[in-house]
Order: C-alpha cells, then structure tokens, then sequence
C-alpha cells in the first residue's frame, strides 16, 4: 500500500492512499465466490451458478462491494501507522476503482490543531461595574403588586381598554371546514389577543352579550395555524373584571409574609438586585478575558468542531422551545440563517476551548475529585437520581469526562482572570 501525506492549515489533512491492482482484483473475486453461493438465478441450483454469470450480471455490485470493504480497511491501517485521530469521519475523493489497475483514493480529515496558548497572562480587561437604581428597584414592586392584582366584577358600565373579559370563542373557517370552541378565554380589551376585530367588537359590550364578526389574519400572521385564513367568530361574554392592583406600602410587605415595612422589601429587593448583578458582572468578565485570550492567540478552529458545537447550540434552543410548549417546526425559523448568524461566535468558542485546554496544560490545573463528585451531587440532585447511579451512568456515556474537562476549564480562566491586568 502506497500512502502519501498532506498538511493543509493547522488541522486539514489528507491522504493520498493506493492500493495495488492485486489487492482489488483479490477482493473482487471474494465477493464473486460468496454471491455464486447465495444467490437465486433461474435455470441454475442454488450454490450452482458459474462464476462466470457472476461476474457478467453482478460485476458493477460486486465490485462497489469489494471498494466498500477495502477502503476503511486501507484508512485505517494509514491512520494508526501514523497516530492521526480524525475529529469527524473522514471525506473520500478522487476515487479511482477500475478492475486491472490500483485502487486509488484520497481521505480528508481534520485533527486537532496544534495550539500555542502564548499569551495568556496580562491581559488587559475592563472590569464591569453594573449598579442596582432605585427605578429597578421601583419596577420590582410594581412587579409584586402586578403578581398580587386582584380581578373586581364591573357593574353599571360596559367594557373598556384594559378591562378584561372571559368567554367562550367559537371559531368556522370561511369556505368550510371544523368549527372549534375554546372555553374559557380570557382576555384584555384593547390588547394584541387574538385579532383587532375582536376587540373593536368589545367595546361597550356586557356579560350576556354575544359578539359575530369576521376574523381575517394575515399571511404573515405571528399565530401560524391561522396564517392565510378568515373566520367567522361567535364570543358569549361571560364575565367582566377590572384589575385592581394593590397599594405600594406597608401593608405589602406584610402580605409577603416575610417584612414588616416596604422599607425592608425594597432593600431586600435591592439585595438580590445587586447580588444577580454581580454574578452578571462576573460572567462578562469572563466573556470578556476569553475574547482577549482568543485575540491574543489567533489560529483557525477546524470547521468539524466549529458544526459540532453548531449543532449542539441549535438543538439547545429546540430543547427550550420544547420545554415552553412550542414546537420548532412550526415557529416559522429560518434555522439555517441561525446557523450562519451563529458560526463566527461558535468558531470563537471552539478557540477559546481549545486554548484553555492549553493554558490548563501548561500550568497544571486539573479538577480535583472532591469538585467532580460536588458536581455530580448538584447534577442528581435536579435529576431526582442518587450520585452513585449517576455517576456511573456519566462514565459509561462519557460525560464524567466532559465534567472534568469544564471544571479543568474553569481553572484555567480563573487563572487567566488572577494574572489579567483588570481596569
């Protein structure tokens, strides 16, 4: 076997691989042999039929069989003669496979690159600095007295913008098909629920009342199942309420159950604020030291990592949508724009990966087994599973050593982070 070797970048590779005229011609007549023994022709006994017919009716199959065993064969046997460990299966081109003459192809493949974490000490960063005002502080009760409105029937008038109805929705698509009622629909006048014409109808209107009008929503409509299509819509209004939100005072905060003056909930309030923003500030600097160190040490990430963590960033968000009832297909996503607009930031997250791997080398950092376990405690624990059984489900899939490998990384910025100049 011939074998010729090629470097292209940091990480593509190629081989040049060809094998002699025997070796396909030996193949070739193996598959011939077992496909006489096994197969049905009329006029001939199973196990019966001439090589000769064989090879006349079944030369093209055979030898596509013949290629399809050698070819993995001879890259395997070139890759462990060379210690190269393929990132992603390795593409096969230039195939040449012609009875009579060698067996020739070529397998490109990425490895991991080579990196030289140079830079890494000094870095200089800015340092964020994010203050809780008292507007946020303010928004936050107004979100508490938003979380505990309570709803007051409306008497002597009829509905109004920001009052809020409940009733049943019948809806018959225009040019036939199933009528289907929803029960029980709540929704604020003068909002974007449902359509406009809905709430035009609404207007003045009185429990009791029911409301027919034509719905006709658009093509571009944000409710998919209705894009394109008109209605005609029958609502009973059953109920009118007005939202009746509590004072901002004392008696608030007694009603959390957990203050006595609003005084003491808004410093609480406070508290949390700047204890997220510390935490949000701390995760920018982060962002911001592992953009310096992928600046500082420029190098091309190899393209299979970079759709490797593609593909687990968009499978990330279908898990979200999922997980709030929505399903991916029908939201309308261009997911292969997403995939594009995200392939600079997962390419500069491969680099960064890989150089803190480097730096975590260099300087002998590694996750200690006690910070391991307090990992997989924290995973079974939000899994409803014993640490033990986890445990050893992470080690037969491999994750224990991703595990080790994000905590190893963690190290590493927290080492970067100690020695980086901070403004």
């Amino acid at each position: 076997m011939k074998v010729d070797y090629l470097e292209e970048g940091s990480s593509l590779r190629h081989l040049d691989i060809e094998l002699p005229a025997d070796a396909l011609a030996e193949e070739f007549e193996k598959g011939v042999g077992r496909l006489s023994r096994t197969i049905r022709l009329p006029g001939f006994r199973k196990g019966k039929i001439p090589k000769d017919v064989v090879r006349a009716r079944f030369r093209g199959d055979v030898l596509k069989d013949a290629v399809s065993d050698l070819v993995p064969h001879a890259l395997g046997e070139a890759l462990k003669e060379r210690n190269l460990y393929p990132l992603d299966d390795p593409r096969i081109s230039k195939l040449e496979s012609e009875l009579g003459k060698p067996l020739r192809f070529r397998a490109s493949f990425e490895v991991m690159p080579e990196v030289e974490a140079k830079l890494y000490q000094g870095l200089e960063v800015e340092t964020p600095k994010t203050e809780v005002t008292d507007e946020q502080v303010d928004a936050g009760i107004e979100a508490l007295r938003e979380q505990h409105a309570r709803f007051d029937p409306i008497e002597g008038r009829g509905a109004q913008d920001r009052d809020f109805v409940m009733g049943d929705l019948t809806e018959r698509p225009q040019g036939g098909g199933k009528a289907e009622k929803h029960e029980g629909v709540t929704i604020e006048v003068g909002s974007d629920s449902y359509h406009p014409a809905l709430h035009a109808e609404l207007k003045g209107k009185s429990p009791g009342d029911v409301l027919r009008f034509t719905a006709a929503f658009p093509a571009d409509s944000p409710a998919r199942a209705r894009a394109g299509k008109s209605y005609d819509v029958e609502f009973h209004l059953l109920e009118l309420k007005q939202k009746v939100l509590p004072e901002a005072d004392d008696e608030l905060a007694k009603d959390l159950g957990e203050y006595q003056t609003l005084t003491e909930l808004k410093s609480e309030l406070r508290r949390r604020g700047e204890e997220r923003a510390r935490h949000e500030d701390e995760q920018e600097l982060r962002r911001r030291l592992l953009s310096k160190l992928v600046e500082a040490n420029p190098f091309d990430a190899p393209s299979s990592l970079v759709e490797m963590e593609l593909d687990s960033r968009l499978e990330a968000t279908a898990r979200d949508l999922y997980q709030q009832g929505i399903d991916p297909k029908t939201t309308g996503i261009d997911w292969r724009k997403v995939r594009e607009n995200e392939r600079e930031s997962a390419a500069s997250a491969v680099r960064a990966t890989l150089l803190l791997d480097k730096v975590a080398e260099r300087e002998g950092l590694r996750a200690a087994e006690e910070e391991v376990e307090a990992e997989i405690g924290r995973y079974a624990e939000a899994l409803e599973k014993s640490p033990a059984a986890l445990r050893a489900q992470m080690a037969k899939d491999g994750t224990l050593d991703r595990v080790r490998g994000r905590l190893r990384r963690e190290k590493a910025v927290d080492f970067i982070k100690q020695h980086a100049k901070l403004k």
